[in-house]
């Protein structure tokens, strides 16, 4: 049964063929959009479209799913409600493996004829044995297989994220703000109202899939508690699942019944359950996303003892009474490990204790391979937290991209000696337009960044859930 699940599923993620129903030329229109995205992103298969009555000239055009010549794995249908039981038929005569139904007045809708229409749509595809995503969804997107979404979803080679969204908007927000910092998605469906498949089915999939480390999950409510339940125990023993709960007060559940109709429950339950299955809860988009780059990146600390270094002694003044009021720890360092920073960094103005002040020997890269392998030597430090700001990089001149750069790179080489997680605070100052080219670096070697201090902490404190979870065990 989990073997064949796993299969049922793979084939859904790698399609030979795809098609939309509800095809125009207009710019606005979804399913163009959708198979615009797909031929962005390379799908390698036959891309069809489907009008009634029209040609479409970028694509070869099919009055019907019937009409296609070969066969179809995979159709996005884009008409009004009304008409998707009928699509959804010739789909199930066709012999298509999987719907994502992207049209809307179903379920959400909060009336009787949506919630018909919805459970016609479903047995029609039962027993046609077509997999059904939403209704009122985006579906799947998939860079590796050429899946999209819509027409600009970015393709950044070898993302080891994943998402499953019951929200189309979150799930492409996500998407887009990874990719500014070059940061790529293995897989990411968003299911809407999950009248077939859900979070079950997609939470047993990427906890088995190779391409993915690390699995997001924005859930406003579900129709199958219990195997909700049993799926998010399993993945997240497997891999880390990051939680982020829409509708967690009584007016924001009243927003979710008229978004997907779905069944929210009292936010303590999903609390307990996240806690129970070891998956750190993510307040908002920000936090979700900090914590994967964390779990993708790198790992939190197996233990609170903290190690922090600046160039600045006020930044590491206020980020230390922040470091203590999250709840970690900043041991002084050892003495051997003071005697060996002592030739490289005890100078005036310098600290070489916890934190450690760098302060003009920051620019000193030629001592960074002594430094950086005598503090991750440590026995009493379980993490480190480097402070950076484009001023402490370079002095603020015509060159200050090129000083800026090397010393960044510097850096860089330096961290990667280390053994113990690294994590990087890098404040938005001045010169951002370098500095967020600069953060991609960091983040290509393997160095999760955040834009703060807070955002870093909450990151560390919530992805810490798991590692206390796993000890338990």
């Amino acid at each position: 049964m989990e073997s064949s699940l796993y299969e049922e599923m793979d084939r859904i993620f790698h399609p030979r063929s795809v098609a939309a129903v509800g095809v125009s030329e207009k710019v606005t229109n979804q399913g163009m959009s959708f198979l615009l995205g797909h031929e962005k992103l390379g799908f390698k298969g036959p891309l069809y479209a489907i009008h009634p009555a029209k040609k479409i000239e970028r694509f070869e055009t099919f009055p019907s799913i019937k009409d296609v010549p070969g066969p179809v794995d995979y159709v996005k249908i884009c008409v009004p409600a009304k008409s998707v039981p009928s699509v959804v038929s010739d789909c199930a005569e066709k012999g298509v493996r999987c719907v994502t139904v992207f049209s809307s007045g179903f379920r959400e809708s909060g009336t009787e004829e949506g919630r018909k229409l919805e459970k016609e749509v479903v047995s029609i595809a039962r027993e046609g044995n077509v997999r059904v995503i939403g209704p009122n969804c985006m579906g799947l997107y998939a860079p590796e297989s050429g899946l999209s979404i819509r027409v600009d979803m970015p393709y950044i080679p070898r993302g080891r994220i994943a998402m499953v969204s019951q929200s189309g908007g979150v799930a492409i927000s996500a998407s887009l703000m990874a990719s500014e910092k070059n940061v790529g998605f293995s897989k990411v469906v968003s299911y809407g109202n999950e009248s077939d498949l859900g979070p079950p089915e997609f939470l047993h999939y990427l906890s088995r899939d190779e391409q993915t480390d690390v699995i997001c999950l924005y859930i406003e409510g579900t129709r199958r508690p219990d195997d909700l339940k049993a799926a998010l125990r399993d993945a997240a023993a497997r891999k880390p699942v990051i939680v982020l709960k829409g509708g967690t007060t009584s007016t924001g559940n009243r927003a979710v019944a008229s978004h997907t109709g779905a069944m929210t429950g009292a936010s303590q339950v999903w609390k307990a359950l996240a806690a129970q299955c070891g998956s750190p809860m993510a307040q908002d988009l920000d936090e979700m996303l900090d914590m994967a780059y964390l779990f993708s990146l790198s790992r939190p600390p197996k233990g609170n003892n903290i190690c922090l270094f600046s160039v600045s002694g006020g930044f590491g003044v206020f980020a230390t009474d922040q470091i203590i009021s999250a709840g970690f720890n900043m041991p002084e360092l050892d003495v051997s490990t003071q005697d060996a920073l002592r030739p490289y960094v005890d100078a005036p103005g310098t600290s070489i204790k916890n934190p450690l002040d760098l302060a003009a020997q920051f620019f000193q890269p030629q001592n960074y391979p002594y430094i950086f392998p005598a503090l991750d030597a440590d026995p009493g430090v379980d993490a480190y937290i480097i402070i950076c700001a484009m001023e402490y990089l370079t002095y603020l001149n015509e060159k200050a991209a090129e000083w800026s750069g090397f010393m960044a790179r510097s850096l860089m080489d330096g961290l990667s000696a280390m053994k113990k997680p690294v994590y990087v605070v890098f404040y938005n100052t001045v010169l951002t337009n370098v500095k967020h080219e600069l953060e991609k670096e960091f983040i290509a070697r393997g160095f999760p960044v955040f834009p703060d201090m807070g955002r870093c902490l909450k990151a560390l404190v919530r992805s810490r859930t798991r590692e206390k979870k796993r000890s338990c065990l």
